[in-house]
């Protein structure tokens, strides 16, 4: 073979593999942008209500190997689409998945918030069981915790006021049964977690109006009369306050609240 000849052979073959080569990238900027494409395309299916469709876009378009961004993208708004539907359960676990995926997302924060308010949504009636809505507080109290300066600050706040309400509820109502079933002690334990857990919320003054009413039941009216005293105090205004004037005044007391003792059992 001639050394011409060898030499045509080389640069054939160079040729062909960045044909090949020059084929194949071409192939990838035109896949990256369809799927880009799609990705505007499923955007606009999400603005028009439309998100059963939009879903199944974003799920193409992830399943094509995108760039970072674009799955990014794609992750987070098909989250908020389920979310959208009312498909709590399954928004709450795509809000987790990227999470995960992308720590270092502008929008983690943003997922967070709206992982707790898919828990929120789940929560059932306060009579039953309220584990949503205490993983929904502690994904809320995680949140300022590591993002104190986020977008949605205030919105997270309100979520744990919320969240925290529910629970000091939740409390109330167990206080109550056993009040009920005139196991006043058992009551007064769990108006002393409202209190001492959930005191900034309208749960707090409802309880210690009962733990008085349960010392009263149980003859115990010196102890009932601090109590009122302390609700005095610390929820002077509202229907709480007002009846613990009116037992107050039953029990004989109360015309100086500022000296009573503020003692507990």
């Amino acid at each position: 073979m001639s050394r011409n000849l060898l030499l045509a052979l080389v640069l054939l073959g160079s040729l062909v593999a960045g044909l090949a080569w020059f084929s194949c990238s071409r192939q990838h900027a035109e896949v990256a942008a369809t799927l880009e494409e799609m990705l505007a395309a499923a955007d606009d299916l999400k603005a028009r209500d439309r998100c059963a469709e939009a879903i199944l876009m974003y799920e193409k378009v992830l399943s094509g190997f995108p760039k970072p961004q674009v799955a990014e993208a794609a992750k987070f708004s098909m989250a908020t689409c389920r979310m959208g539907m009312e498909e709590y359960d399954f928004a709450a676990t795509e809000f987790r998945d990227f999470i995960d995926a992308y720590p270092k997302s502008d929008l983690v924060d943003n997922a967070m918030y709206l992982a707790a308010r898919c828990y929120l949504k789940q929560a059932p009636r306060i009579e039953r069981d309220q584990a949503r809505t205490a993983e929904a507080l502690s994904e809320l109290n995680l949140l300022l915790r590591k993002y104190p300066d986020t977008d949605v600050r205030k919105e997270a706040e309100d979520g744990m006021m919320e969240a925290r309400s529910r629970l000091a509820e939740k409390e109330y109502l167990n206080g109550q049964l056993y009040y009920k079933l005139g196991d006043y002690k058992s009551a007064r334990i769990y108006f002393d977690h409202v209190v001492r857990d959930y005191g900034d919320t309208a749960w707090a003054g409802e309880a210690l109006l009962a733990k008085g009413l349960a010392f009263e039941r149980q003859g115990m009216n010196e102890d009932a009369r601090q109590i009122y005293e302390q609700l005095l105090r610390d929820v002077p205004s509202g229907s709480s306050g007002q009846e613990a004037a009116r037992r107050l005044k039953r029990l004989g007391g109360g015309s100086d609240v500022k000296t009573g003792a503020n003692s507990e059992e």
